[in-house]
């Protein structure tokens, strides 16, 4: 789960990480309420979206005491990157001198924190990365000793601290990334200009706090989804996709990325004849122009995922290609579910994917 800016924000200042000062906007009465209590002149408003690019989109603006009220009224209410503002970050223009990147994230793999610094801040780092590795410093926590960056960043100590409050967020939050994008050095000073906080959805039965945070975030179909204990994730596309596992659902994305995908509905394991139907009936909410649904069979059953299909079609006559890749527990008596009510079902994934995606396009 993602926080908003002036969220993060509110995390670093309790673990003592310097932020610009600021209020949220949230209507044309909050800037009266809180202007005299910055002392600055010039002021950054900025979208309160959890997307990225926002300045690339008209979603960050500079402005003054005397025309923040206009500058404000220009921006609540806009849709930018497919999201509407209705709340914005108002704070002090810093005067910068150098900008950085720093980050905390967990490598599962290695099991350890992972520390992600540059010299170059305020810019995608992916593209950084890929066109100038070598300004990429990477540094496992466990190897991390104090001083590491003073080459890169001068004399300030004040690095290691950020560094260590950063490690001490991820474990008391359960963030899966902590983000400093970018931090800069102002009045000779370390300064978080923005933040990206990424909690670990698993973990929010510990931040309860969070958890109608997550459920705001959720778009209709998803909490619609959530209600019937299916993890359904919205995405572009016109080609619908149903399995059982996150993993072999995203596989089955990659295998279709080339067309696009509708959606992504995970039934997990051991789903019901009722749990299919469900399913079938959220991801119609779209209004896919055809199905791909691929199981795997361990604790669930093919005979119940062929008969949730089955049922779901004789009560809605739903005329778009369906395709069923289905292996494992009943296999058999699935397929021959399937097959006897006309349904294509494949036993390679790839073979199936190729066939919803001809049969699509030929719809």
């Amino acid at each position: 789960m993602n926080l908003k800016e002036y969220q993060g924000k509110e995390i670093f200042r309790k673990y003592n990480i310097n932020i610009p000062d600021g209020f949220l906007i949230k209507d044309i009465e909050d800037i009266g309420k809180n202007i005299n209590k910055i002392k600055s002149e010039q002021f950054v408003l900025k979208s309160q979206i959890l997307a990225g690019g926002r300045g690339k989109s008209g979603g960050i603006i500079f402005t003054d005491k005397k025309n923040i009220k206009k500058s404000v009224s220009s921006l609540l209410g806009k849709t930018i990157r497919g999201f509407k503002v209705e709340e914005i970050l108002a704070e002090e223009k810093l005067k910068i001198d150098k900008e950085f990147y720093l980050s905390l994230t967990v490598d599962r793999q290695k099991k350890n924190i992972l520390l992600i610094f540059s010299s170059g801040g305020g810019i995608d780092i992916e593209e950084l990365a890929a066109k100038s590795p070598e300004k990429i410093i990477k540094v496992f926590m466990d190897d991390y000793n104090k001083g590491i960056l003073k080459k890169y960043i001068g004399s300030l100590d004040e690095i290691d601290n950020v560094i260590l409050s950063l490690k001490k967020i991820i474990y008391d939050y359960d963030a899966e990334l902590v983000e400093i994008n970018p931090l800069v050095l102002a009045n000779n000073q370390l300064i978080a200009a923005d933040s990206k906080i990424v909690l670990d959805d698993n973990a929010l039965f510990r931040h309860p706090e969070f958890i109608p945070l997550k459920e705001s975030q959720l778009t209709d179909i998803e909490k619609k989804s959530a209600k019937y204990g299916l993890n359904y994730v919205e995405l572009d596309g016109n080609i619908a996709v149903i399995g059982n596992g996150a993993g072999l659902v995203m596989a089955t994305l990659d295998m279709l990325n080339y067309f696009g995908a509708a959606n992504f509905l995970d039934v997990g394991g051991g789903a019901s004849i009722e749990t299919m139907e469900k399913a079938i009936e959220i991801a119609m909410l779209k209004n896919p122009k055809g199905f791909f649904i691929n199981i795997f069979g361990g604790i669930t059953r093919c005979d119940n995922i062929a008969n949730g299909l089955v049922n779901y079609l004789d009560k809605n006559k739903i005329k778009i290609p369906i395709v069923v890749r289905m292996i494992g527990t009943n296999e058999e008596d699935g397929n021959k579910i399937l097959n006897e009510n006309g349904i294509y079902t494949l036993s390679s994934m790839e073979e199936a994917a190729e066939k919803i995606v001809e049969l699509v396009k030929k719809k």
